[in-house]
């Protein structure tokens, strides 16, 4: 963790795992549901990587993320199948976690949806690689969902394994909010953000949003000045960005704003709405908002 003043910054990185998020098949949104997850919780989110069903490519990105970051959290690859290598390949991180068959999980996965009714021989084997996990002292195996068995495993406090279906994902991350709370006392810690709102072109304001970057910079480095353009739609949009601790400072980079960039500030719903239009250019030189 970095320390910013009195305060802890607990730093994470997430890994998207799966030659179908690279090759087009699906779309994640996985790291942008965990992106918000950690800036509500005060977290750092550091990097996001997505990669294919390689082994070698996971271990080497895990090793090299878990140099720098407090937790990692990877989605994907946790099925039965020849291409599903999470479990395997992240015990190899540390060299006290050898992969075994949970009892408990094998349990759950009866209780919910009773393989052995449904598998016999190879099949129910290649069924409980789902239930095979990383084990040892310095593991954890979570059931933060009571309705389903899959579980969340954690190796070292620091790498938990995600199963890569977004509504299972969101929901299992989502249980795991007060263990993460407490094992990374994430209470002391929390981001505050302002957006506003400009006719002002990135070119003719850059000096200026540098100005205001290296005023906050000298009070803190979480503290950052964001422009995010919005093509076709005659605007774009400041964020000033940092801890709450130094939200009177934050307020007065806000006004500043505002004043030099003949500004409106904008709530965060209204800024989200923004960035999800789709705009294309029309015959007349003009754009209009491609609706749904």
């Amino acid at each position: 963790m970095s320390v910013v003043g009195a305060k802890k910054i607990v730093k994470a990185a997430c890994v998207i795992i799966g030659d179908e998020v690279l090759n087009g098949k699906i779309t994640d949104t996985n790291s942008k549901f965990f992106s918000k997850y950690c800036y509500d919780l005060g977290i750092k989110l550091t990097e996001i990587c997505i990669i294919g069903d390689e082994p070698d490519h996971l271990i080497s990105t895990c090793k090299r993320l878990a140099i720098n970051n407090d937790l990692i959290v990877t989605t994907g690859s946790t099925g039965p199948t020849p291409d599903d290598i999470a479990y395997d390949c992240l015990c190899k991180i540390y060299n006290d976690t050898p992969l075994k068959l949970s009892q408990t999980c094998v349990d759950r996965m009866e209780k919910f949806n009773s393989p052995t009714k449904r598998f016999s021989g190879q099949a129910l084997l290649d069924h409980y690689r789902m239930a095979t996990l990383p084990s040892g002292p310095n593991t954890s195996e979570d059931y933060p969902v009571e309705t389903t068995w899959v579980p969340v495993a954690g190796i070292h406090n620091q790498i938990y394994i995600f199963p890569g279906i977004p509504q299972l994902f969101e929901s299992l991350i989502t249980g795991m909010r007060e263990k993460f709370k407490k094992l990374y006392k994430l209470d002391d810690v929390k981001y505050k953000r302002y957006y506003i709102k400009t006719q002002y072109g990135e070119s003719s304001m850059s000096r200026f949003l540098r100005e205001l970057q290296a005023k906050g910079q000298q009070i803190s480095p979480e503290i950052k000045i964001g422009s995010y353009p919005h093509w076709g739609m005659g605007f774009n949009t400041i964020s000033v960005l940092g801890l709450e601790e130094h939200d009177d400072l934050l307020q007065e980079l806000k006004k500043e704003a505002i004043a030099k960039l003949d500004g409106t500030e904008i709530s965060a719903e209204e800024e989200e709405k923004n960035s999800g239009q789709r705009v294309e250019a029309t015959s007349d030189n003009g754009y209009k908002v491609i609706k749904e």
